[in-house]
C-alpha cells in the first residue's frame, strides 16, 4: 500500500513539474517576443525622429577665395538623388537628398567662403534630408556635381538668363483684393497668370512669378524682386472697382512716368499691353494713366512696368466676363503678345 501510494505521489509531482515547466517556457517565450516587437517599435520611432542642425553644426570656413559652396556626399549617392530648388522672394535655396545618413552632415561638413551666405539649417526625416540656404539679396545659382561633392555658385540672375520678366498676379493669402459677388479679384489674377504662365513657358523668357498659390508677398518684397533681378520688364495684374458709377468698364494700364530709357520706356510697355489686351479680349481701351505716389509697385519699380487692370468688377458685363474661362484665355493671350512684342522693339528674339 505504502508503494503504490509512493508511485501515485511521484507520478503527480511529475505531472505538476511538467506542467510548471511548459508555462515558464510559453511566458518566456511571449515576453521574448514582446521584447523584440518593441525593441522594433523604438527602431522606428527612432528612425522617424527628425534630425536637426543649424551653420555652426554642419558648416565651416574653408579659408580659401572661392565662391563655391561645397557639400559633400556619401559615395552611394547618386546625380538624381539630389534635388535643388531656388527661391528668390523668400532668398532660400533648398537642397534635398534622399537616402542620405540622418547624422552625415555632422561628421561631414559643409565648407566655403561664401559672404553671401547668412544661414544653413539642416533637417532630416526618413529616407529625405534637406539643407535650407539662407542669402543675401537676389541671387541663382550654378551647380556643379562632381566626384561625390555638389559645388553651388550663385550668381546674379543677369548673369544666368538673357530675358527676365516678373509677373505679380496682385494680391493673395488674406488679402482678397475687390470681392463683387462671387469674384474675387486675387482668385482672377492668379488664374490669368497661371493661364499666361501656360504660354510662356514654352518661350526661352526667364519668368519670376509673385506667387503660384494663394499666398500674399510683400509690395516691397515684389519691389526687391524686381529691381534685383534687373528685368526687363515687370507687369502687375490687377481688377478695377468704381462704387460711384457702375457702367465704367474697361482695360487700363499704368506706367512710371518717373522712368524713362531711350529705347523702351515704362509707358512703351504699358502701351503694348493695353494695345494687345484689349484687341485680344475685343474689350474697350481706357487709355495709358501715370501712377501716382500712391501705387507703389508703379513707383517704385526701376525698369519698365505695367499695372494693367483687366476689368472692372463693379460693372456687371464686365465682371459676368471675367469668370468665363474663354475670356480669360484671351486675356492671358493679349498679355503674352504685349511681352514677346516688346522684345521685339527691344531687337531681342524669343525663341518658342
Amino acid at each position: 500500500m505504502t508503494k503504490k501510494l509512493n508511485k501515485l505521489l511521484f507520478l503527480y509531482s511529475s505531472v505538476l513539474g511538467i506542467l510548471a515547466m511548459t508555462v515558464m517556457i510559453v511566458y518566456c517565450m511571449q515576453r521574448g517576443g514582446r521584447g523584440d516587437e518593441q525593441s522594433q517599435v523604438s527602431q522606428i520611432k527612432e528612425e522617424e525622429q527628425e534630425f536637426e542642425g543649424d551653420l555652426a553644426d554642419i558648416y565651416e570656413e574653408s579659408g580659401t577665395a572661392s565662391q563655391y559652396l561645397c557639400i559633400p556626399l556619401e559615395a552611394t549617392i547618386k546625380e538624381e538623388q539630389v534635388s535643388i530648388e531656388n527661391d528668390l522672394m523668400d532668398q532660400k535655396l533648398t537642397v534635398t537628398i534622399s537616402k542620405l545618413k540622418k547624422d552625415y552632415f555632422y561628421k561631414n561638413k559643409l565648407s566655403g567662403n561664401i559672404e553671401l551666405v547668412k544661414d544653413i539649417s539642416y533637417e532630416s526625416k526618413v529616407d529625405v534630408s534637406s539643407l535650407v540656404i539662407a542669402y543675401e539679396g537676389i541671387l541663382e545659382f550654378e551647380s556643379t556635381f562632381d566626384e561625390n561633392h555638389l559645388y553651388i555658385n550663385f550668381v546674379s540672375p543677369r548673369e544666368k538668363y538673357d530675358k527676365i520678366v516678373v509677373i505679380d498676379p496682385a494680391h493673395g493669402g488674406d488679402e482678397n483684393g475687390i470681392c463683387v459677388e462671387n469674384l474675387i479679384e486675387k482668385e482672377v489674377t492668379l488664374d490669368i497668370a497661371m493661364r499666361l504662365k501656360e504660354l510662356l513657358d514654352k518661350t526661352d523668357i526667364k519668368v519670376y512669378y509673385t506667387r503660384l498659390s494663394d499666398e500674399n508677398k510683400t509690395m516691397e518684397r515684389i519691389i526687391k524682386l524686381v529691381n534685383g533681378t534687373k528685368a526687363d520688364m515687370f507687369l502687375s495684374i490687377h481688377g478695377a472697382l468704381e462704387e460711384t458709377d457702375t457702367s465704367i468698364y474697361g482695360i487700363t494700364a499704368y506706367y512710371n512716368e518717373t522712368f524713362f530709357i531711350p529705347n523702351f520706356s515704362s509707358a512703351d510697355f504699358a502701351y503694348l499691353v493695353e494695345e494687345k489686351v484689349t484687341k485680344s479680349a475685343s474689350a474697350k481701351a481706357l487709355g495709358l494713366r501715370a501712377g501716382d505716389e500712391s501705387m507703389y509697385l508703379v513707383r517704385g519699380s526701376e525698369v519698365p512696368v505695367a499695372l494693367v487692370e483687366i476689368g472692372y468688377f463693379s460693372n456687371r458685363q464686365e465682371r459676368n466676363l471675367l469668370s468665363k474661362e474663354d475670356y480669360k484665355d484671351r486675356i492671358a493671350k493679349g498679355l503674352y503678345e504685349a511681352i514677346i512684342t516688346s522684345y521685339e522693339q527691344l531687337g531681342m528674339e524669343v525663341e518658342k
